[in-house]
């Protein structure tokens, strides 16, 4: 895929996107079975920061130049 920066802040955006609908997702189901708004934050943020954390080790592992 290559190394430059447009290539990178694609990816990038893909990332964010992917977590930010993840962390929503989650935050929704969880309030709407709770009930509890601190539950649902801390879902959907830990939701949020796993898939980001994965989307950005994958793509790093995708655009090496060795894979």
């Amino acid at each position: 895929m290559g190394n430059n920066i447009a290539n990178r802040v694609l990816l990038l955006v893909i990332a964010v996107l992917a977590a930010t609908l993840t962390g929503t997702i989650a935050g929704w189901i969880t309030s709407e079975i709770e009930q509890s708004i601190g539950k649902a934050l801390l879902a959907g943020g830990t939701a949020f920061g796993g898939t980001l954390a994965l989307s950005i080790v994958i793509f790093n592992f995708l655009t090496r130049s060795d894979a």
